[in-house]
């Protein structure tokens, strides 16, 4: 959730979000993608989870996930998306559940008539996280070093929203009235 602080320079305010840190110096304002900001100026991911020091029981988080998120991963094909992922994570004695719930819009080509379109996508996902041989990690088991209390998310965010997108991208088949094909391109591309 975004919230608000006063720097100690005066007339100073900022807001922070998962995206975006707004400085108002005065009724300047900049915008800075605070993945670029928190990979390049302190050298952490903003999809870190740290689970060292908590408590056992359920903790949520909240992640916004953009056409910034895309940026590490050069061969997405993704250049737009509108996602918000919650990740509710159950810590036990010895193990950690996180169950990722994805929701939103990612932009993507019509294969039948190459028109662009933001295509709709839900996906759940469930990961098991425990300490022992990273070796052993598995698609639904991430094992992680003994003493490591926090791991980064953002590679199983990626994977669960690259498979939640259908191999067949064709949106008319999905909703007629929504969605409607460039016959003109169709009848180009015949």
């Amino acid at each position: 959730m975004p919230f608000v602080f006063r720097d100690k320079i005066q007339g100073a305010k900022a807001l922070k979000s998962p995206h975006f840190l707004l400085i108002n110096f005065e009724n300047h304002i900049k915008d800075l993608y605070l993945q670029s900001f928190f990979e390049r100026e302190m050298g952490k991911s903003p999809y870190m989870i740290q689970f060292g020091g908590l408590p056992a029981g359920l903790h949520e988080y909240e992640f916004k996930v953009d056409h910034t998120f895309f940026t590490r991963y050069a061969d997405s094909g993704i250049e737009k998306a509108d996602l918000d992922v919650k990740a509710l994570l159950t810590k036990q004695n010895n193990l950690l559940q996180l169950q990722v719930d994805i929701d939103g819009t990612v932009g993507v080509d019509c294969d039948r008539c190459m028109k662009y379109f933001d295509f709709p996508i839900e996906a759940s996902e469930s990961l098991v996280i425990k300490h022992g041989e990273p070796s052993e990690s598995t698609d639904e088991i991430l094992v992680i070093p003994e003493g490591q209390e926090e791991f980064d998310v953002a590679q199983y965010l990626y994977e669960y929203i690259v498979l939640a997108i259908p191999a067949r991208k064709v949106p008319c088949e999905i909703d007629e009235e929504e969605f409607v094909c460039d016959q003109e391109m169709i009848d180009k591309l015949d």
